[in-house]
């Protein structure tokens, strides 16, 4: 498969480089909102526990990032800013993919679930006690969501650069 010129740095620096620091500090605020003023944060607890919030990362980032960056990265592939990938060199993971935003986007959660959740708890398992300090879940939590956002974001920009809509929707 060979990418269009420019496509490789629009992935690598608006797809990957920009949404580390994104998520970062969305995860920062998020976690600080959420468990600020906690001591500690449980590591097992339903509702308000370090591995559920984390599994949950593995379904919510990507949902949200598919419903928020598919729309603009098909703007920008419609107005020249970015290339569209040709349907020869469309991979059949990415056909896969594909469909309606919405729909997209529960594909890229539930394989951010199949693929993250078992690791997610394993990590868990074997280095966290019954709880963590608040301060160094949050800075996990920010950590972990820059760091799967950066192969996350460019494969959901990948299968929007995909997309084969001719041209933009009439106003």
């Amino acid at each position: 498969m060979n990418l269009p010129p420019g496509a490789f740095r629009y992935l690598l620096i608006g797809q990957a480089i920009i949404p580390f620091f994104i998520n970062i500090a969305v995860n920062v605020i998020l976690g600080a909102l959420k468990f600020w003023g906690q001591e500690s944060v449980a590591t097992w607890a339903i509702d308000k526990g370090a591995a559920a919030d984390s599994i949950g990362t593995c379904f919510f980032l990507p949902f949200i990032t598919c419903l928020i960056a598919t729309p603009i990265v098909r703007h920008q592939v419609a107005h020249g800013a970015a290339s569209r990938i040709p349907p020869t060199d469309t991979p059949h993971w990415a056909r896969m993919m594909s469909g309606q935003v919405i729909l997209r986007a529960a594909k890229f959660g539930v394989a951010g679930i199949v693929l993250l959740a078992g690791p997610v708890y394993a990590v868990y398992s074997l280095l966290a006690g019954d709880s963590i300090e608040t301060v160094r879940f949050i800075t996990i939590k920010a950590l972990f969501a820059g760091v799967y956002g950066i192969f996350a974001t460019p494969l959901i920009a990948f299968v929007a650069m995909c997309d084969q809509s001719a041209s933009p929707q009439p106003r």
